[in-house]
């Protein structure tokens, strides 16, 4: 292929440079955005020598060029310059949505550090004045009150911060409109009982927002379309001061009037909803809830569940969904000990080992990737315990005080009517995730590291390459990507990961060969000359670098194991693109064969994940 012809003729029938808004590429694609798409000639374009494919993708012109689309990109753009454009890259942005789970999740992230400390001091302040003789009106004990209570009063103002940064719209003025929710006015007119206030005729009620969370949440949606709105109208020269006088001049009233108050209403609508689930039932409900509980955390919805515990603790002084949860912890403590102790492989007990220490203090993360979504016994077994101590603490009524991290260390705040249930349910979910993994077992003949040897037509031989798993994650035949470009195996052999962390390793020792201007690809080429590409996501060249952090330079001499990006998933996922990860053996036509040691399954970063023939 002549690389200068090729991308003369890709310029031509794309238009030229006058047609072309904004052009890009990945690991195999020339991208472009046309003004014109009668201008494009598609058909032409696949003729071209060097031209896999093109196609169009939502709004994007995607010319497939494989291994060489750097070479192609350079001369193209030797020909137009660098053409970028803002403005769609705004558009596409725009019309992408996110789910109201996400958002809340992402809204309470940041703060649910606070929240466990301050649960975790009042619930110590409930130990000490009831078991250890202190004075609750001592100024000791009132001083640890304010501590505990200081957030959990003043969460608005937390919410209204985080919340700012989501939507990306003025903290200062998020802040403020927090603090009209808690302004003294409202607080004695709530205390009073009184009537409403009224502005230009319209009611303003007094409302318990103290605690809550919704209604701020609502506020700043909407102050992040009002305030770019009202600073476009103002000039420049007065912006400073005018733009965030007139948005709260408007948001403040339109803030206590109707969205805080009609939040407010919702958010009781709910947990009355949640309440009246709970009442036909406790002991289905305590069993559901603890047996699902890390389904749940796998989907991400636990810590948007977070606002329903809060308004709990809100309305009635306490909350019954949180120490159903901590019994799906201590499941999984149970079932990972149970693995620790079961298992005849020594990195399988290693695992179970360290999941066993993480799950005890409340991280459960290690324990579901690591354990659970590798052993279906294992699985099986959490679900059985959790909804075993879940249904103790529903029969019996175990309470939450405050808003902590759902593990053995957060006793404290279960303290109360219902402790001994609380204590009771997470000795039965640690005690039966143990015995049940005992009886069960693992079946690591097909599933644990046995699942490292190649399969029986593999050739012993000691020069053939072991390619290592650059990142934690499932396991998917190269075949079912929906990316025909890799998926037609036309880049090379390989297997593809959908990724559970955002860390990417390194997957041998070798030279970094090639970092892609989009920073969502990385090549590589190892010492013995395999030449690897690791492609991290689907169209995630189109985010131009963003969430990607690329720890190396090209020509870096790395060993397996260091960590070449770091991804933000979450942000990728927010963006709308697919996280699999193929990687690739870009040379296999110079190998006897590549072997995928698994195709399906759970993988960790650093095990066996391709093994090069030679």
């Amino acid at each position: 292929m002549d690389v200068k012809k090729t991308a003369a003729q890709i310029l031509k029938e794309v238009g030229g440079k006058e047609n072309i808004k904004e052009m890009f590429h990945c690991v195999t694609r020339l991208r472009f955005y046309v003004k014109d798409y009668k201008k494009v000639d598609l058909e032409h374009i696949k003729k071209i020598d060097g031209v896999m494919g093109a196609q169009y993708q939502t709004e994007q012109l995607q010319i497939i060029i494989g291994n060489d689309v750097g070479s192609v990109y350079d001369a193209v753009t030797a020909l137009t310059g660098f053409i970028h454009d803002e403005e769609t890259m705004a558009k596409k942005k725009k019309f992408r949505a996110t789910g109201v789970f996400e958002t809340m999740a992402a809204i309470f992230l940041p703060t649910i550090p606070v929240l466990a400390g301050t649960g975790m001091i009042k619930g110590l302040i409930t130990i000490l004045t009831s078991y250890c003789g202190f004075d609750a009106a001592s100024d000791f004990i009132q001083v640890a009150t304010i501590a505990g209570d200081c957030v959990f009063y003043f969460f608005p103002f937390l919410v209204a911060w985080s919340a700012s940064k989501r939507f990306k719209t003025d903290t200062a003025c998020a802040l403020a409109l927090a603090g009209c929710l808690l302004y003294p006015t409202m607080t004695a007119g709530l205390a009073a009982g009184a009537d409403p206030m009224h502005f230009l005729g319209l009611p303003i009620p007094f409302v318990k927002y103290a605690a809550s969370s919704i209604p701020i949440v609502l506020a700043v949606l909407v102050l992040s379309w009002f305030y770019p709105f009202i600073d476009k109208l103002i000039p420049k020269v007065l912006r400073l001061v005018f733009t965030p006088m007139l948005v709260l001049m408007m948001m403040v009233p339109l803030t206590l009037i109707a969205i805080a108050p009609l939040a407010s209403y919702i958010s009781q609508g709910l947990v009355m909803v949640v309440k009246f689930l709970y009442d036909l039932s406790p002991v289905i409900a305590g069993a559901i809830v603890g047996g699902t509980r890390l389904l749940v955390v796998l989907t991400g919805m636990h810590l948007s569940l977070g606002a329903v515990i809060l308004e709990n603790i809100n309305q009635f002084g306490s909350d019954f969904l949180l120490p159903m949860n901590t019994m799906g912890t201590l499941a999984l403590f149970g079932v990972c000990m149970g693995v620790w102790v079961k298992s005849k492989n020594t990195q399988t007990k290693s695992i179970g080992a360290s999941t066993a220490i993480s799950s005890f203090i409340g991280i459960t993360e290690p324990g579901i990737y690591g354990i659970l979504l590798k052993f279906k016994n294992a699985l099986i077994a959490v679900m059985i315990a959790g909804a075993a101590g879940g249904a103790i603490v529903g029969a019996f009524g175990g309470q939450s005080t405050a808003y902590v991290n759902s593990c053995i260390l957060s006793l404290p705040v279960f303290m109360g009517d219902g402790f001994w249930a609380v204590c009771l349910g997470m000795a039965v979910s640690a005690a039966l995730g143990f015995l049940l993994i005992m009886v069960l077992g693992l079946s690591e003949e097909k599933n644990s590291c046995e699942s490292t040897a190649v399969d029986t037509k593999t050739v012993e031989n000691s020069r053939n390459e072991i390619i290592q798993a650059p990142m934690n994650g499932t396991l998917m035949k190269l075949s079912d990507v929906e990316e025909d470009v890799f998926a037609s195996g036309s880049m090379g052999k390989g297997i593809a990961i959908d990724p559970d962390e955002g860390v990417i390793a390194a997957p041998f020792d070798g030279t970094i060969t090639a970092v892609y201007p989009t920073k969502h690809a990385i090549g590589l080429t190892s010492k013995q000359g395999v030449e690897c590409i690791i492609h991290i996501g689907i169209n995630t060249a189109n985010l131009q670098g963003k969430y990607f952090d690329v720890k190396v330079r090209e020509q870096q001499e790395v060993q397996a194991g260091d960590i070449l990006v770091e991804v933000d998933l979450a942000g990728i996922l927010k963006e709308g693109y697919s996280l699999i990860t193929p990687v690739i053996i870009t040379n296999s036509a110079s190998y006897l064969d590549v072997l995928a040691n698994e195709e399906s399954g759970i993988i960790v970063k650093g095990e066996p994940l391709l093994t090069v023939l030679k």
